[in-house]
């Protein structure tokens, strides 16, 4: 694959985890970024946590999460990067409520997960139940990014955008036209975060713009050493700072940051963890440094991960969608062959987005399939194709 050309569009979490598959499949990559530098909107939060999603019963979306978990971990000791990256280790989920604690314990059960992984624990400051996941991250998300494309070396253009894109006539190339000129490639993968809007290949997609806002704060004394996770959450200390949040609106996405949210933030840190927030000072959470950020979240809360379909080529003639009626059939969905797509990571990105990076390479250089097809079907973008089509909603 020496010969080959990929071009990353986005340069955030997602975009640096497929230039480091790319890499290790050596080829050539470019990476393309709108903004003036890399991890400049979620990716750019100053500390995030980093651990597994799970369901009581196993099901598609949890085993991605664990496999995803799995995954990063390997990365992270393959290299070395807790060298590299400002971390804490530990992280405490409570179990705050009936429900949650049914569904968290049994979730060690049906996933069989070892101790070593995930464990029925007290957190200290709360004495609630919890489970814990002592490889569990808190770290910096913006030297993640900037570790995973120093170890990538792609050729980075930043303050260019895509502006259009199509594939060859024969198909065996992809025409990247960019601000910055025109860019010709074997392989193009989209990873742009909510501005996927900007792209008509994409609008069918249904993807969603999301507002966060977080906050940080100077660290306190005596402070939590692990991060805890309550509904929001709470980082452990990291070069001075810690990080309470987030916010959740997918309507109201003003840029400003709302005195309001900083408030409850702080006031439903004190409701939960009252021994912990007690030893301190008394504080104006007002004075602490908001921040606001946008992540894309898909219709079903689950990244979106594979091949792009090519609705150009989609046949929703009446004669041909009746005759699958007919005859039982599922629709035949064509693709780009050298066209994916990584996007809808929404608030899990940190954890997902290097196995979802590496399922998308291996789908685009035609590996051997190594993902159960439950978990490889639940990520593709087709998917809403073809709930769409079950719907009569394409035609």
């Amino acid at each position: 694959m020496q010969n080959k050309t990929a071009v990353v569009v986005g340069a955030g979490i997602a975009g640096a985890s497929i230039s480091l598959a790319l890499k290790q499949r050596n080829i050539e990559t470019i990476l393309i970024e709108a903004d003036t530098g890399p991890a400049k909107h979620a990716s750019g939060n100053p500390i995030g946590v980093v651990y597994p999603f799970l369901t009581k019963h196993k099901l598609a979306e949890s085993e991605f999460s664990l496999a995803s978990f799995l995954y990063f971990l390997s990365i992270w000791e393959k290299f070395r990067l807790k060298n590299l990256v400002p971390h804490v280790d530990g992280i405490y989920f409570l179990l705050d409520s009936k429900n949650t604690y049914d569904r968290y314990t049994n979730a060690l059960i049906s996933h069989q997960i070892p101790i070593s992984l995930a464990k029925e624990s007290i957190e200290p400051f709360s004495n609630l139940p919890s489970i814990f996941f002592p490889e569990g991250k808190s770290l910096s998300p913006v030297c993640l990014t900037n570790q995973l494309l120093i170890l990538s070396e792609p050729t980075i253009k930043y303050s260019t955008k895509l502006l259009d894109w199509e594939e060859s006539e024969n198909g065996t190339k992809v025409i990247c036209q960019t601000d910055g000129g025109k860019i010709e490639c074997d392989y193009l993968c989209l990873t742009q975060g909510y501005q996927f809007a900007d792209d008509p290949n994409l609008a069918w997609l249904p993807l969603k713009k999301v507002r966060g806002q977080i906050i940080k704060f100077p660290e306190q004394n005596p402070t939590n050493s692990q991060g805890i996770l309550y509904g929001d959450y709470i980082t452990p200390a990291i070069n001075g700072y810690q990080v309470l949040g987030a916010t959740f609106d997918e309507f109201k996405l003003d840029e400003n940051p709302r005195p309001e949210e900083t408030e409850n933030l702080w006031k439903e840190l004190s409701k939960k963890l009252p021994n912990l927030v007690s030893q301190w000072d008394p504080q104006d959470p007002q004075s602490f440094s908001p921040r606001v950020s946008y992540r894309t979240q898909s219709q079903d809360r689950h990244p979106v991960v594979g091949k792009l379909p090519n609705l150009s080529k989609l046949d929703l003639s009446i004669t041909y969608q009746n005759s699958l009626k007919n005859s039982q059939k599922k629709i035949n969905i064509p693709y780009y062959e050298s066209v994916g797509i990584l996007n809808g990571l929404g608030s899990r990105g940190l954890t997902h987005a290097l196995y979802a990076a590496e399922i998308l390479v291996s789908t685009m250089l035609k590996e051997p399939n190594s993902i159960p097809e439950p978990i490889f079907n639940s990520l593709k973008p087709d998917r809403f194709l073809i709930r769409m089509w079950k719907r009569e909603q394409l035609t």
